[in-house]
C-alpha cells in the first residue's frame, strides 16, 4: 500500500436553494482510485472545478469522503481518532499566503506548527529562533507577517 491510497473515493458538496428549502448535490470527485508510493512526486492537473483542491483537502483530512475510502500512510481518514495523526503527516500550503497567516508576528507564525504538535513552550522558542536564524530572518521576528514580501 502506498503512502496515499484511495478506493472509489467520492465527495459531494451540498448546495441549498436561496431560501434553504431545497438541497442538491454537486459531485466534486467521483470514484477515484490512486496509489501513490512513498517518495514519489505526483502532479495533479485539471481545469477549474475539476476536484483538485477537493482531493487535496481529503489528503490531510480537512474533508471526509462521501463515498469510498482514503488512507494516508495506512490510516483511514474517516476514523475520527486518526485525523490528528494524519494531519501531522500531510499538510497543505494554500495558493494565497494571506490565507495561512496565523500569528500577529513572524515568530508567532513560525511557532504555530510546533505548538499544534504539542511541543513544550521553551522548545518552541528555541526552534523558532534557530529556524529564523537559518533563513536570515531573525531581525524580522517581531514584524507582522503581512509586512514581508510575497516572494
Amino acid at each position: 500500500m502506498g503512502i496515499i491510497r484511495t478506493e472509489k473515493l467520492g465527495y459531494d458538496y451540498v448546495r441549498y436553494s436561496e431560501d434553504e428549502s431545497e438541497k442538491s448535490y454537486v459531485h466534486a470527485i467521483k470514484e477515484i482510485d490512486i496509489d501513490i508510493a512513498r517518495g514519489s512526486f505526483v502532479g495533479i492537473l485539471g481545469h477549474n472545478g475539476s476536484g483538485k483542491s477537493t482531493l487535496a483537502r481529503h489528503i490531510n483530512a480537512l474533508l471526509l469522503p462521501t463515498r469510498g475510502t482514503i488512507w494516508i500512510d495506512g490510516e483511514d481518514t474517516a476514523k475520527e481518532p486518526q485525523i490528528w495523526k494524519i494531519r501531522q503527516k500531510a499538510g497543505m500550503v494554500f495558493q494565497n499566503p494571506d490565507n495561512q497567516i496565523i500569528g500577529t508576528t513572524v515568530e508567532e507564525d513560525v511557532g504555530f506548527g510546533p505548538e499544534n504538535l504539542g511541543v513544550k513552550r521553551e522548545e518552541i522558542w528555541e526552534r523558532v529562533e534557530k529556524s529564523l536564524m537559518s533563513v536570515g530572518m531573525l531581525k524580522m521576528r517581531t514584524l507582522s507577517p503581512n509586512r514581508l514580501s510575497g516572494g
